[in-house]
């Protein structure tokens, strides 16, 4: 009987080691486009065309509204770094490109209540108006109006 325990033992000792190994985090080496170097002359310091990351990828935050990537570098006064994807130039040495999506929206004329027209944009994420009302409130009747439409 203890001998069967004694299997169950290692089979469930040799299981944890497996799986531990196998989802070891990445190590990755990310080479990244320094935005200030278009613009390097008005720094009175060298600014280098690229600069790289290292660490192992995370989940971007959800507040985080443009293609990125997150990587935890667990070093200095920040844990982790967030990186635009249209500035990573290559990922462990192997060339990166990313595709640019052009946001998609509307505009529509609508009608106000006293007759006058106002412009509204109807986008992915954001909706935008020309009447007062949005102006100060950020939104409006006229949004709800053009997206039921």
């Amino acid at each position: 009987m203890s001998s069967d325990f004694l299997l169950v033992d290692i089979i469930i000792f040799l299981y944890i080691i497996t799986y531990v190994d196998l989802n070891k985090e990445q190590m990755m080496k990310v080479k990244v486009r320094d935005t200030k170097y278009a613009k390097r002359e008005l720094y009175g310091f060298h600014i280098a065309e690229y600069y790289f990351v290292e660490g192992t990828q995370i989940e971007t935050p959800k507040w985080v509204d443009y293609p990125s990537m997150t990587i935890r570098t667990g070093s200095g006064k920040y844990d982790f770094r967030i990186i635009d994807a249209a500035n990573i130039v290559e990922i462990d040495y192997i060339a990166y490109t990313h595709s640019v999506s052009t946001p998609k929206f509307k505009t529509v004329d609508v009608k106000g209540s006293k007759g006058d027209i106002y412009k509204v944009t109807i986008g992915d994420k954001h909706s935008s108006c020309t009447c007062h009302a949005f102006m100060f409130r950020k939104s409006c009747k006229h949004i709800r109006e053009a997206i039921a439409a």
